[in-house]
């Protein structure tokens, strides 16, 4: 569970901490007062993307700390695992604290367990840890892949799609194969001709690793051979050859600070200094004369040289601009046409591995579809009694999904999400036909069936922390204790934060969290922030009067108040 949220210079937040406990944690607060903003600092420990414009006006980066509990089950002992292999972090006493930060050029840094990762690496860990949901999640339901995924949760067949998904992308590449292979001869024989000649150019050029620095760097040299010499032969002279050189003077001026520093002993030190400074002089002598005796080159090898940097340039020129580019399209061009070579070498095996690849996704089809069938109906029946203490007591819901299909067809057909499609349909009212949800009228009876759904799966969600982004907003306050039951059922098996407009649900909170806005500052230094609090005792009560009655709550909205809370203790108390 989540039992601490930092958040600094998040828009509108310069700094706030959230100390989250278990249970249904309420984030409630006037219209743009900062309430999503909490949710975007849980979706940025998530992963999801970010920019530079959420970082607050002044400030350079803005940054989320996220610390969670493992407990010492299964699943925690799996996310530890996961968080050594993402980083090589060790999870100690249960603690793992996530860290992402966000400057404002948008580049994010991220740390798990105090060592840096990638933001790839916090997204599958994110997986693990929390799911948000939010008011478009009414939309996302009517997908007809997220109803497979949400059929499969409940059904336990997650794992039996991935692997159909994975057969028909197998099936389908062979597909490919043979399609291309049954392409025109003569378009073939020219794709093949030009990637052969492709290859041949540039192997031919046979360019060593790093060969351009060292020609150009040899051709340097080779183009200014005679000043080479000059400078090299003027250095020398005045190292050693001439009667004042550098290397005389300091040998001259060693033998004197020796005898000297044998009368003063304070001068040993300087003695010892200047005699590394001859043996570097010395050093720089055999160094100079080792590059001037290199210096009687073959006359002919700039040409040479100059001959070889011709040929690469004009070969970077067509297959570049640069050595590691080159190398890339040399090999993109050997490994396609080694698969163009290979497409055409045994068209009957091919449609062998088609014909056996076909089967083996067919198979995996049929027991998705069978046990999509047998979990269909006890799927449809536990969202419809959710939806009775939802207020929608007459609802039906079913299941379409088709049991047969064609193995022939099923290459053409199918999706990675399984061979039919599933569509949830809902009959609201009686002698109404079946519609799918999809088409279902309003927003309030989405939100309803989003929730009842939610509610259902419950049980079989293992992430241990959802936030709920006002998934409540267009449902009336005459459900809202209702909706509140269902959160607080919810909570019961998971850490919930919801981000709530109604009392109703919000007296189901064991933590009730405050979000506003205040102006500090005078004139050109005022500055808006919003502030989080976390309300205490008769702090809620009167917070839940002013979701009801407005900030100008009397003692009347103070007492049913006090009574929506003492509905919901008692609701929790008899549903334990």
């Amino acid at each position: 569970m989540l039992i601490a949220l930092n958040i600094r210079n998040l828009a509108l937040v310069e700094q706030a901490e959230l100390r989250l406990g278990r249970g249904l944690n309420v984030i409630s607060g006037q219209t743009g007062g900062g309430k999503s903003l909490v949710v975007t600092a849980l979706e940025l420990l998530r992963g999801e993307r970010a920019n530079g414009a959420l970082v607050r006006r002044g400030a350079e980066e803005l940054q989320v700390d996220g610390e969670f509990r493992l407990g010492s089950g299964e699943r925690s002992q799996a996310v530890a695992a996961l968080v050594q292999e993402l980083c090589g972090a060790t999870v100690e006493e249960g603690l793992l604290l996530v860290t992402r930060l966000v400057d404002v050029h948008g580049r994010s840094r991220v740390r798990i367990g105090g060592r840096p990762a990638t933001l790839q690496a916090l997204r599958q860990l994110g997986a693990q840890l929390l799911e948000i949901h939010g008011q478009g999640d009414s939309r996302a339901l009517m997908r007809p892949e997220t109803q497979c995924e949400t059929l499969d949760a409940f059904a336990g067949t997650a794992g039996l799609r991935t692997e159909f998904a994975a057969a028909l992308a197998a099936a389908r590449a062979v597909q490919a194969r043979i399609a291309e292979l049954q392409q025109g001869q003569r378009e073939r024989q020219q794709r093949h001709d030009f990637l052969r000649y492709q290859l041949e150019t540039m192997a031919s050029l046979q360019l060593a690793e790093g060969e351009v620095a060292a020609l150009e760097a040899e051709h340097q040299v080779l183009a200014n051979l005679d000043a080479l010499r000059l400078d090299l032969d003027g250095a020398l002279g005045a190292l050693q050859e001439s009667e004042s050189s550098a290397a005389e003077q300091v040998s001259y001026a060693m033998r004197h600070l020796q005898a000297a520093a044998a009368i003063d002993p304070r001068l040993e030190e300087s003695a010892e200094l200047l005699g590394q400074a001859e043996e570097l002089v010395a050093e720089v002598c055999r160094r100079v004369q080792s590059a001037r005796g290199g210096l009687d080159l073959d006359p002919e090898r700039l040409g040479e040289v100059q001959q070889r940097l011709d040929a690469i340039h004009e070969a970077l020129r067509r297959h570049g601009p640069t050595e590691a580019e080159f190398r890339a399209n040399l090999a993109r061009v050997t490994e396609e046409l080694a698969r163009f070579e290979g497409a055409g070498s045994d068209p009957e095996a091919l449609a062998e591995e088609l014909r056996q690849r076909t089967a083996s996704a067919a198979a995996l089809a049929r027991r998705l579809v069978r046990a999509r069938r047998k979990a269909a109906e006890p799927f449809a029946q536990a969202i419809q009694r959710e939806l009775a203490d939802l207020g929608m007591p007459h609802t039906v819901v079913r299941v379409a999904m088709e049991d047969a299909f064609r193995e022939g067809e099923l290459l053409a057909t199918a999706t990675a999400h399984g061979p039919t499609p599933v569509d949830l349909e809902v009959r609201i009212n009686p002698g109404e036909p079946f519609h799918s949800m999809r088409l279902t009228a309003s927003g309030g009876e989405l939100a309803r069936i989003v929730l009842a759904v939610k509610k259902t799966m419950a049980d079989q969600d293992r992430v241990p922390l959802m936030v709920l982004d006002e998934i409540d907003s267009e449902i009336g306050g005459r459900l809202g204790l209702q909706v509140g039951q269902k959160l607080a059922d919810v909570a019961r098996h998971h850490q919930v934060v919801i981000v709530t407009h109604l009392p109703q649900v919000a007296a189901f909170g064991q933590h009730h969290f405050l979000v506003g806005k205040v102006v500090e500052g005078k004139g050109k230094g005022e500055r808006t922030l919003s502030r989080v609090r976390h309300l205490q005792g008769a702090e809620v009560e009167q917070e839940l009067a002013a979701m009801s009655a407005g900030d100008g709550a009397d003692a009347s909205a103070l007492a049913h108040a006090r009574t929506l809370v003492e509905k919901a203790r008692a609701v929790e108390a008899a549903s334990a």
